[in-house]
């Protein structure tokens, strides 16, 4: 039997990572997460809420053989590489410092999506139908601070009474949480608490102001 071992080198991001939405399957995502090693496995297994159960040998070999048909896995010698968008969210998930899950509540329910920060790269990932994840790379010209801004304004325009909800961790400090409600007079309203109930908030941020609270939630720890 010949065994296969993944590149799991250090990668590079595109120049322009990538213009559309890549979807993975649920072993694919086994596989992808497979590639990954100590606390950065662990909170991808967290965040992304599989069971350990299912990480096993068959779902990862399951994963990265549709990952081969789909052409986001290549075999060089004895060496599967990944191409594509499994490149970049392999990469991610390898170099994550900063985990943020995210929840648009709104009149229709909750919207639920997961963001990963890392020095070279930050993804977005949304569970789709049949337990699938759709991604999308960051643009490279865009901080983390400006990522998570562009969600609450066009879930505020879509939903104006909508709210946003952060809660944002790394490997070395507690889980931070942040509420944001568009005001009727273009301020923000923010609660920097765990619970949508809890009364304790600030009325009438301005974006500046938010934006700066934004650049200091998703920093990433030094390295």
């Amino acid at each position: 039997m010949t065994f296969l071992r993944t590149d799991a080198q250090p990668v590079q991001p595109l120049a322009d990572p990538n213009d559309g939405v890549v979807c993975f399957g649920a072993a694919e995502v086994a596989y992808a997460i497979s590639l990954s090693e100590g606390i950065q496995k662990r909170q991808a297994i967290s965040f992304l809420q599989v069971d350990d159960a299912f990480l096993t040998d068959q779902i990862i070999a399951l994963g990265a053989s549709s990952l081969l048909a789909r052409g986001q896995l290549s075999i060089e010698g004895d060496v599967l590489r990944p191409r594509g968008g499994l490149r970049l969210l392999a990469a991610a998930l390898r170099t994550a410092m900063r985990w943020t899950e995210i929840a648009l509540v709104n009149e229709d329910g909750t919207t639920a999506a997961v963001y990963v920060s890392a020095p070279d790269l930050s993804i977005f990932l949304q569970p789709a139908a049949m337990s699938t994840w759709e991604l999308v790379v960051k643009a490279p010209l865009v901080s983390d601070a400006d990522m998570l801004m562009q969600m609450i304004e066009s879930n505020a325009v879509r939903h104006p009474v909508g709210v946003t909800y952060f809660g944002t961790e790394t490997a070395t400090s507690p889980k931070n949480h942040l509420f944001v409600r568009a005001s009727e007079d273009g301020t923000w309203d923010v609660a920097d608490v765990e619970n949508v109930d809890d009364r304790r908030h600030v009325d009438g941020v301005s974006t500046e102001v938010l934006r700066e609270r934004l650049i200091e939630f998703a920093e990433l720890p030094a390295l």
